[in-house]
């Protein structure tokens, strides 16, 4: 698993919409597609439903998202301890 794309997921996710979050990922947004379909590949699951020029959590989505955020403060935790 690559640790970029979840990042990339994860502000995909916040800002739904590829293009505003590949310009704040200072990544171009055919890359940004590959990182979410290569997600959703690993995952075997969409991530994303696309609403016009918009994207929102599938219900997949939504755990994964939660797994995350739920990553990043326990990381965010033991770094404060350290």
């Amino acid at each position: 698993m690559n640790t970029d794309y979840l990042r990339y997921f994860s502000t995909l996710a916040e800002l739904q919409h590829y293009g505003k979050a590949a310009k704040e990922l200072n990544i171009s947004q055919p890359g940004l597609s590959h990182a979410i379909h290569s997600l959703e590949k690993d995952y075997g699951l969409p991530l994303f439903e696309k609403t016009g020029r918009n994207v929102r959590l599938s219900p997949y989505g939504l755990e994964i998202k939660k797994y995350i955020e739920n990553c990043k403060k326990e990381f965010g935790d033991m770094v404060a301890r350290v």
